[in-house]
């Protein structure tokens, strides 16, 4: 396989907020205290990808506002290729509720993270070409993603596709996509059962090569050719889970282009993404591969 981790997509300046509880229609909550991180699940993917060890790239898009100074100057820091397009336009932010049950629900504005177009997609070409594995999500346009893909496609690299959040997939995405990977709802959406493996083969006839469904704490699912199963994860007292998903996809992509096994891969990923959930903020919960490996060790 050609070396490295290509990752395109958003980059976002978080804010996370914490609380007791969400708030009902209408109702009013105190917050416990506030956290602002950098964020977007290009950018998480892309630094959980260069904290397992890969060689990675990635192209984002930001605004030509303070936001979007901040962001290049906190993804600069992290030990990887950044190709920023600058756009005349706000910069992505998300907005995060966090409860004392660590579930969360966000709120994203996608600001020049949708102005990523196509064209942008195609001045990367010797640099996706170049690169054993392109990682992709939804917080880009749909176009952009195909045209990424199919240049991939094109020069055998392969493909991880997160589809998160939904919406539906541009048309031959899906057949050039070689690893699918969806949390329970995004399965149950392209999938439209909640069987997993009914739902994982049918997305596989549809043109994925293989599917890999995150169950929370319960793990995860695959399916492959002949072969799936469940990779349980470890207990872990989460405070966080912002992050646990990107995490999982960029040490997911990392363990790949290092040549492992699809199930060496995702145990990899879920120990990663498990202890992300230990701390606060998406990018900063994401471990390094010395932590990772230390925690396996001691386990």
């Amino acid at each position: 396989m050609k070396p490295g981790v290509m990752v395109i997509g958003s980059s976002n300046l978080d804010t996370a907020i914490y609380l007791d509880r969400f708030a009902s229609p209408g109702e009013t909550v105190h917050a416990s205290g506030k956290k602002v991180s950098c964020g977007g699940k290009g950018a998480n993917q892309a630094a959980a990808a260069a904290r397992a060890g890969a060689d990675v790239t990635f192209m984002t898009a930001l605004g030509d506002d303070a936001e979007g100074k901040i962001l290049e100057e906190k993804l600069s820091k992290e030990k990887m290729t950044l190709s920023v397009v600058r756009k005349q336009c706000d910069t992505g932010q998300a907005f995060i509720e966090i409860d004392g049950r660590s579930e969360n629900r966000i709120a994203v504005i996608g600001g020049a993270n949708m102005m990523l177009s196509p064209e942008d997609a195609e001045n990367m070409a010797s640099a996706i070409s170049g690169r054993g594995i392109l990682v992709l999500q939804n917080e880009i346009p749909s176009e952009t993603d195909l045209s990424a893909m199919k240049i991939a496609s094109r020069s055998g690299t392969l493909t991880v596709y997160n589809p998160a959040p939904c919406r539906p997939m541009a048309e031959g995405m899906l057949e050039m996509t070689d690893i699918l990977v969806v949390n329970e709802t995004e399965f149950r959406y392209f999938a439209g059962t909640d069987d997993l493996g009914k739902g994982s083969a049918a997305l596989i006839s549809e043109g994925a090569e293989a599917v890999i469904v995150t169950l929370g704490k319960a793990g995860c699912f695959y399916a492959y050719g002949e072969r799936s199963g469940t990779v349980p994860a470890p207990e872990t007292e989460a405070i966080d889970t912002s992050g646990a998903g990107d995490t999982f996809v960029g040490y997911l992509a990392a363990s790949l282009s290092e040549g492992s096994t699809i199930e060496g891969s995702i145990r990899l990923a879920i120990a990663a993404a498990s202890m992300s959930c230990t701390k606060k903020g998406a990018m900063d919960g994401i471990p390094t591969i010395d932590e990772v490996c230390f925690r396996i060790i001691c386990q």
